[in-house]
């Protein structure tokens, strides 16, 4: 058996022998070109963790079916304008929404219409409407030696999120949702340099609408994906002790350290392989240059499962033009994946006045029976 059918292979058993989590691509449980829209009546509004729902009676064929609407996490939904009293039993609504893969009585919302009130709108349809605010033209802040301080400074609150790119790719014209699925299937070739076997298994992980993702099973979000994750993600510098650490806000609350002392980076064998590798870092001016290596591959290092090997190393690059912008670009070297070195970028938005507030991915986790 070839390599890239055993790999594809044994994706599909590992799929098949995992239970069905609320917690994945939404592409995977929804199909979006099946909209449906539900009437009727709010029964209960569970403002939770990993996902939100919303559950509503529907008059349907002379009965009542009670359909459970998904909806993002909390906290998108507040960046979105929603609120944990936005909705109560009784309200009458009008929900447009995405069907059920499965057939069952369970739908992706997109919007909902409160009869006599507003209109809440799922965070991709709010970002439409209402894209993101213009990066404040001040000055980054630096710390004492000049170097630009790249997390939380003195008496202030605020991380960062709202990644401009949603997807990694060497081409920043191919698109791609807020999972990470091609809009357009045919523009694999322009998103890396893949080895053949890689360049199948991206595609198969796209095909069956990213259902492997270990992000699913709350594993944890290394490498640039880390970058990515819509929860956010604090930067904790400190120059006495030359580190720092990257704080995620996805996944379950999981942290990267980043070395600043000087040393080299540790012979590749002689690093046991885990979700964020073993980094280093070192200032080239107003950038941070971080390297890293000794990558396991149980995780998905970005949107949209991009395969990669233990041979993985990626150098990253961080710098903040101004207050409110912080600039990630990195280049992916993995010879067992990729035939050579390539590259992508994007900019996080420095959400401020807000703690980044607690996500632990395995909270409320719904399991739905066939009905």
């Amino acid at each position: 058996m070839s390599r890239l059918r055993l790999v594809a292979w044994a994706a599909a058993v590992t799929a098949a022998a995992m239970p069905a989590l609320a917690h994945h691509s939404f592409a995977a449980d929804y199909d979006e070109k099946k909209p449906i829209t539900l009437r009727g009546t709010v029964t209960k509004y569970d403002w939770s963790n990993p996902h939100v729902f919303v559950y509503v009676d529907v008059p349907e064929g002379g009965k009542i079916v009670n359909y459970a609407t998904e909806w993002e996490s909390r906290i998108e939904l507040k960046r979105a304008g929603w609120r944990a009293d936005s909705l109560k039993p009784g309200d009458a609504v009008t929900i447009e929404a995405s069907a059920s893969r499965e057939g069952l009585m369970k739908a992706g919302g997109k919007s909902i219409s409160i009869t006599g009130g507003k209109k809440l709108l799922s965070p991709n349809a709010a970002e439409m409407l209402t894209p993101h605010p213009a990066a404040t033209s001040k000055p980054a802040p630096r710390w004492p030696d000049g170097h630009v301080r790249l997390g939380i400074g003195p008496d202030e609150i605020g991380y960062w999120a709202n990644s401009s790119a949603s997807g990694l790719s060497e081409d920043p014209k191919v698109k791609t949702n807020r999972d990470g699925l091609l809009l357009n299937l045919a523009d694999v070739n322009k998103v890396a340099p893949f080895q053949p076997w890689a360049k199948g298994l991206y595609e198969y992980r796209q095909r069956n609408f990213l259902k492997d993702d270990p992000m699913a099973s709350c594993l944890p979000p290394g490498g640039p994906r880390q970058f990515q994750v819509p929860y956010g993600l604090q930067i904790l510098e400190q120059p006495d002790r030359q580190r720092m650490f990257i704080m995620s806000g996805g996944g379950n609350r999981n942290w990267r350290l980043v070395y600043l002392d000087g040393r080299p980076l540790p012979n590749m064998d002689s690093t046991s392989p885990t979700y964020f590798g073993y980094s280093i870092g070192k200032w080239e001016g107003d950038t941070l240059v971080l390297s890293t290596i000794g990558f396991n591959e149980r995780f998905w290092f970005t949107n949209g499962g991009l395969p990669h090997t233990e041979k993985l190393s990626l150098t990253e690059r961080l710098s903040r033009p101004n207050f409110g912008t912080l600039k990630y670009e990195v280049t992916v070297d993995d010879p067992g994946a990729y035939t050579r070195p390539w590259s992508a970028g994007w900019t996080l938005q420095w959400i401020p006045d807000q703690e980044m507030e607690e996500y632990f991915c395995d909270d409320n986790n719904q399991d739905f029976e066939t009905k």
